[in-house]
This record gives C-alpha cells, structure tokens and sequence, in this order.
C-alpha cells in the first residue's frame, strides 16, 4: 500500500457543522485531499463546546493541551487563527486559509471582543510570518497571500428563470451585514416587484430579534414579506438559492463571501456593496450590481429593478462566473502546492 503523507487539518467546528462558510470549505475539498493524502482533523469535542466561555478561547486551549498530535503530521492545513498559531509552534509546516481580512473580533456577537482584538493582531503577525503558504478568500494583504477562490459542490442545476421568485440574503445576521438596512431597502420596492417577491432572510446571530422588530415596525404601514428561514443546512443552501431571483448583501467588511459563490452557481445574480474581494467576482451591469459603501437607498432599489428587467443576460452572466469556484480544480491546486512544500520546493 502507498506510504501517504499525513494531513492534519484544524478547524473549530467538524465540517458537519452546517452553518457559516468554513465547514463546507473543508467539507467541498475532502474527498480530492483524502485522495493524495492521509488526512485528519483536530476540532473542538462537544464535551468542551458545553464548557463556559468562548469558542475560540477553548480551541486555542485545547490545540495547545494536545499540540502532540500535531508533531504526528507531515502537514497541517488551518481554517483558523487559533489553529495556526498553535501550529506555529508545533514544528511541523502549515498552510493557513485567511476567510477574512476583518479581526474576527470585530463581529458583533462577540460582546467583549475589543478586549481580545489587540490579541488577534498578535497571532495575525505571527502567522504571516512563520506560516509556510497563507492562501485567502478576500484580497490580498501582502506579496505572501495567495488568492483561493471558495470551493463550491456544483451538484444543483439553475432552475427555470419563470420559477424563481423572492430575494435571498445569507449570512450570520451581525451588524457589518447591514441586514437592516436591506429590510428597509425592501420596503422602499415598488408594490409590484415586492408581492412577485419575498424576502428570504437566512441565518442567525445578535441581531435577529432587532431584524423582526424591524419589520413588524415597518408592517405597521405596509404589510412586508419577509421571511426568517433561520439557520439552513449548508447541504441544503444551494436548493434554497436556486428558486429565488437575487442575492442581496449590504457588508461593510467582507472577504469573498460563500454565498456569492453559491448562488452564481446556481444562476442567482448578486446586488452587493463594494467590499472586500467581492468585485473580483461581481461584475457591475454583468453578474450582478455593485453599490459603494456610501449608497443611497433610493440607489440599492434602482439596482434591483434593473436586475430584474435585465433578468435573464444577469442570470447567464452569474452561471459563467461560478466556474473559478469548481472544487476539483481549486483542491488539487492546494494539493500540488503542500506536496512542493513536502517536498522541500517553492510554491
């Protein structure tokens, strides 16, 4: 039998989970990495998970109680900071997946995050200077990060454009999102466009009981249909993109968003702010609509009338841009780049 290198792989969460964009990143990339590699995973255990206290504070306990394992591999690939700065110290060369160019402390549910940002920024530094490749979603940083594209399970088709209907925003309901301000956007649609379609808020996070105050202060006026799908299946996301007509996000910060990815592959054209490495992919007046960040309402609505009267050239475009994200092709990329690293080469 082949004598295989031996991957391991650190994450927070198994990539099971079924909510956020970076178990399905690991989960997409398995079956083409457990072909060239003996691979594992090193995630937090359900018994520490019940534990009080951060997440992420608890892994990065726990990599550092069991940082043994880690010298058993020849490899280790990091979804996340605490991962990779344990591996750091580990011995063993590592590649970390930068899924965002914001210190993750910065996200509104974590309530006393300002306390650990500055600690962050410490382990930031020390990854981009002791990690042997450092790929990233959003744009590049530094002439050391590589551009990785998020690797999408093409498996639904597009459905016909005459069954689609409603808007769709995915993503975990924080204030950088702005889902706010896209419920009321909504509301400012013209009749018509807003009884063809729902609203469809997916995910879960601080904000969602602020969000449905939002639109039952809003429905005192106008009955609004918007619907709080609340967290979906990753496996089931693609289903839930392919009947709807637009994507819409609002960011303030952002990397490149998986949900972009996966409703291009399904023919669903984005409206969206300008942020992070999102023009890279969306193309203003060709996929989707791009909006900067100082955008006025009456804006955002302009750009999803002309989605909608442009329909079927947005959908054709949106289909054509998802091929970068096959996860075949983006896969063997990372494998051939850690086998030149295994193999005492340069990427």
């Amino acid at each position: 039998m082949e004598n295989r290198n031996k991957l391991l792989i650190l994450n927070t969460d198994e990539m099971e989970y079924s909510y956020g964009g970076v178990c399905p990143f690991m989960r997409n990339m398995h079956p083409y990495l457990a072909e060239s590699f003996e691979v594992s995973y090193m995630t937090l255990p359900q018994s520490w998970k019940k534990l009080p206290g951060s997440t992420r504070v608890k892994y990065l306990i726990y990599l550092f109680l069991h940082r043994k394992k880690m010298r058993e591999a020849d490899f280790i690939l990091s979804h996340g900071p605490e991962g990779s700065f344990v591996a750091s110290y580990s011995g063993v060369p590592y590649v970390h997946v930068y899924h965002g160019n914001s210190n993750p402390m910065s996200i509104s549910r974590f309530r006393i995050g300002k306390y650990f940002a500055a600690m962050y920024d410490r382990m930031f530094a020390r990854i981009d200077r002791t990690s042997a490749l450092i790929y990233t979603v959003g744009p590049a940083r530094n002439e050391r990060q590589r551009k990785l594209n998020n690797p999408i399970c093409q498996d639904v088709e597009p459905l016909p454009i005459e069954k689609r209907r409603g808007f769709v925003f995915a993503g975990r309901l924080e204030r950088m999102k702005n889902v706010d301000r896209l419920i009321r956007i909504y509301a400012k649609l013209p009749k018509e466009i807003r009884d063809e379609n729902p609203f469809y808020i997916v995910g879960h996070g601080t904000q969602e009981q602020s969000l449905r105050d939002e639109v039952n202060e809003l429905s005192k006026t106008e009955k609004l249909n918007v619907i709080f799908l609340g967290k979906v299946d990753n496996t089931m996301m693609l289903k839930t993109d392919a009947n709807k007509r637009i994507m819409i996000m609002a960011s303030s910060t952002e990397g490149m968003p998986t949900a972009i990815a996966e409703a291009f592959s399904v023919g669903v054209p984005v409206v969206t702010t300008a942020v992070g490495d999102i023009p890279s992919v969306v193309k203003d007046r060709e996929n989707g609509r791009l909006l900067p960040l100082d955008y006025k309402d009456e804006e955002y609505v302009a750009a999803i009338v002309d989605v909608i009267e442009h329909y079927r050239e947005y959908s054709k475009a949106a289909y054509e841009a998802s091929k970068p994200f096959n996860r075949e092709t983006i896969t063997k990329m990372v494998i051939n780049d850690i086998k030149r690293l295994i193999d005492g080469g340069a990427c």
